[in-house]
């Protein structure tokens, strides 16, 4: 199952944080689990570092997967994780995406501190 990315994703990259916002047309697609990522990045830099810094790691994600949308092959192939899968990173934070008929599909948004072979293979 995959969705349309939340509202908020994008109005975050103008500073405010907020799920109601009108729709927004979006050649991106969300898995479930990215939006999951993407809510679990947010309450876990709220809690250690501030809602500012949150936000400010949220815009970044979303500055990287609006380029996405221009130019879908930017990020690097990761056919060592998973077949199809690319990557583009941003601070300490990596999108993981796959094209289908060149269009990204975000797959998740994880920490690459973290053991990526553990968390691929558990899906």
């Amino acid at each position: 199952m995959q969705a349309e990315a939340p509202p908020w994703i994008w109005r975050i990259c103008f500073g405010e944080r907020t799920r109601r916002m009108t729709e927004c047309e979006s050649p991106v697609v969300w898995s479930p689990e990215a939006l999951d990522d993407i809510n679990h990045v947010w309450d876990y830099y709220a809690n250690v570092a501030g809602r500012t810094s949150a936000d400010k790691i949220l815009r970044d994600i979303a500055k990287v997967v609006a380029m996405l949308r221009d130019f879908p092959r930017a990020g690097r192939a990761r056919d060592e994780i998973r077949n199809g899968l690319r990557s583009l990173s941003i601070n300490t934070q990596i999108v993981f995406y796959r094209l289908k008929d060149d269009r990204p599909q975000i797959v998740r948004v994880l920490d690459g501190r973290q053991d990526l072979d553990e968390v691929f293979s558990e899906g």
